[in-house]
């Protein structure tokens, strides 16, 4: 019998978290996937470590265990909703395992770590309970983004739409791949799948150059033009959101991939521009 494709989601407790567990209940097949709730869990708030060491540690000592003690169970909490999520949505509670590991090196470094043990992909949310704007990821998912390149990484943004997906589709052979490999995961109940091909024109002439150019034809002109002049990150994100598409595909490199750089430029403003959506960076 062949073992199913396991999902890595780094969870850490916030009310974004459970939004993104409730998206994966829903866009990937229950039957065809085991899902690893990972939280990597640290030894005292981040506040601590600014105190200076193992004095801020001894200072506090009383309150670093109130915390640990409060902080443990509210993720055990956690992990048995995100469970019931899942096991409601028709996943098999043996096809769900939960694992709260203490850190070893640094949070980013531990998920990256238990990824390359096997799974097909890792799910995370953008933020946290990092209080940032809805444009701005947060530290571990920017460095996730950065350093996860060798299985399918998603950045789930708040409450996307799942039953809808846009592929950024463009010539290279890593977009074509990477899809093949994420939509076995994706369930029987999608909607719509849209395969979007941005193309950039070499150019487009200035409304102030064109001889037929009049204060009357000035709107029509704009119109007609507006589409052909954006960003292909502005595009793609644009006709996701017009046309209710909740999940964007996209190649984490285009074809005219840059050695040294992880990411290319379209899918790294995909990322800051479609912040309400989920992306599969494939």
């Amino acid at each position: 019998m062949a073992t199913l494709p396991v999902i890595l989601v780094a969870v850490d407790g916030s009310n974004q978290c459970m939004d993104t567990i409730t998206y994966i209940s829903r866009i990937l097949s229950p039957n065809q996937i085991n899902i690893e709730l990972f939280h990597v869990k640290t030894e005292a708030p981040e506040a601590v470590f600014d105190l200076g060491g193992a004095e801020g540690f001894s200072t506090y000592e009383a309150e670093i265990s109130n915390w640990n003690s409060l902080y443990g169970t509210q993720i055990q909490d956690f992990m048995d909703k995100a469970r019931k999520v899942l096991t409601d949505a028709g996943f098999p509670p043996d096809a769900v395992n939960a694992t709260i590991r203490s850190k070893k090196i640094g949070i980013a470094r531990d998920i990256i770590d238990e990824s390359e043990l096997g799974c097909s992909a890792v799910v995370i949310g953008p933020k946290g309970f990092d209080t940032l704007p809805d444009f701005m990821m947060g530290s571990i998912a920017a460095k996730l983004a950065e350093s996860i390149t060798h299985v399918p990484l998603v950045i789930v943004g708040s409450q996307p739409e799942p039953h809808k997906v846009l592929v950024a589709f463009d010539r290279s052979r890593r977009i074509r791949k990477g899809f093949d490999k994420v939509s076995r995961l994706f369930s029987k109940s999608l909607e719509e799948i849209l395969l979007c091909h941005i193309i950039r024109p070499l150019s487009v002439p200035h409304p102030v150059t064109c001889t037929y150019f009049t204060t009357r034809t000035e709107a029509h002109w704009l119109d007609e033009h507006s589409r052909r002049i954006t960003s292909r990150a502005g595009a793609i994100a644009r006709d996701a959101d017009t046309r209710g598409f909740g999940t964007i595909v996209v190649g984490r490199r285009g074809t005219t991939a840059v050695e040294g750089f992880t990411m290319g430029r379209v899918t790294r403003k995909i990322l800051s521009l479609a912040f309400n959506k989920a992306i599969w960076i494939v």
